[in-house]
């Protein structure tokens, strides 16, 4: 009997780019799963999506058994749970290394990187997702795929604002401009929510290089085809390379 691998990812540098500025971290033992974009020239975005993924990861190992300075705290954080409130903090935590690094005279000057990360402390039915930029996070359940993330880019405010704009108004906005990223300020504002997981569900974080490529009919086709994580990524990502692969493309997928 083959053996279901329930999380996995893969990044590609796609059909066009001659390097990778994604990235992705799977982290079982903590419960936490990245994917972050890095922007920049000369190789910059690289490194700035790579410090995210760094300076996540190690955030949760140093407060595996302590809190975390407050002034990484926001107004309205005392609404979510400590899982919720620690994912925030990291992503902050984040920002600040990124931002840091971006204004110091050196190559890596104005990088910066999007983020869509998902916590499931162990033992718990709560998932917590915190994200900047248009990386997103996708549920299906019951045969049905869901955005759960809303991109900060121009055309996602636009659709904020403007739920039902026609298509046609749409395509005539630029779609590679993205309104929130970290490292561009000193502090940022991190969108963050809680949601309950059931067995079954389907998690899908992904670089918008999958996302602007691929349908939401055709994501969810190729995730009810296969049950294996790690096949599912590789289609996914075959998908977008095949649909013109003009960006770096990651995947990560997290079956409950």
């Amino acid at each position: 009997m083959a053996v279901r691998t329930p999380v996995a990812a893969v990044t590609d540098v796609g059909q066009v780019r001659d390097h990778n500025e994604d990235t992705y971290l799977v982290r079982a033992d903590l419960g936490l799963y990245l994917v972050a974009d890095g922007m920049g020239g000369h190789q910059a975005g690289d490194v700035a999506s790579a410090m995210v993924r760094l300076s996540v990861a190690d955030f949760f190992e140093m407060t595996r058994d302590a809190g975390w300075p407050e002034e990484l705290d926001r107004d309205g954080d005392e609404g979510f749970l400590p899982p919720a409130r620690r994912l925030a903090a990291a992503i902050r935590k984040a920002n600040r290394d990124v931002h840091l690094a971006a204004n110091a005279p050196s190559a890596h000057y104005s990088m910066g990187s999007t983020v869509v990360a998902a916590h499931t402390p162990p033992g718990t039915d709560k998932m917590h997702i915190g994200h900047v930029g248009d990386s997103r996070c996708y549920r299906i359940r019951d045969a049905k795929l869901e955005a759960l993330t809303r991109d900060h880019s121009l055309v996602g405010e636009a659709l904020a604002l403007d739920p039902d704009m026609p298509q046609a108004e749409l395509d005539l906005l630029p779609h590679n401009i993205i309104t929130r990223a970290l490292g561009v300020d000193y502090e940022v504002e991190v969108d963050l929510q809680t949601i309950e997981t059931r067995r079954g569900d389907t998690y899908l974080l992904c670089s918008d290089g999958l996302s602007g490529l691929i349908s939401n009919d055709e994501i969810l086709e190729a995730m009810a085809l296969l049950d294996d994580a790690d096949e599912v990524c590789n289609l996914l990502v075959a998908l977008a390379n095949e649909a013109g692969g003009h960006d770096n493309i990651t995947a990560l997928v997290l079956k409950t």
